[in-house]
């Protein structure tokens, strides 16, 4: 299992509505191999936002990138960010 870690920025009046339709057009991740996860906004700074997503590898994050459903996704989320997203893969160890 890998976590997908992506940190985003996006414009601080429209940021419930980013929360609430990215809950929503993530979806399609779960039938591509993605357990799910969970989306954090800053308490300290409006605009900011992390999406921790689980997978069961990065190929089948890869392999979702590309269909019709990742298209969609896209399209529903990427106008409400102000910046692109960055971020990168993460294996967790229990502490």
């Amino acid at each position: 299992m890998v976590y997908e870690m992506r940190f985003q920025t996006v414009d601080p009046a429209k940021r419930a509505k980013y929360v609430k339709i990215y809950r929503e057009a993530v979806q399609g991740c779960k039938a591509a191999g993605s357990s799910g996860g969970h989306i954090l906004c800053s308490d300290d700074d409006p605009s900011a936002v992390i999406v921790i997503l689980l997978w069961e590898s990065k190929e089948h994050l890869a392999r979702w990138r590309g269909t019709p459903s990742y298209k969609s996704f896209r399209a529903a989320v990427e106008h409400l960010q102000t910046k692109k997203s960055h971020g990168g893969f993460y294996v967790a160890e229990t502490i």
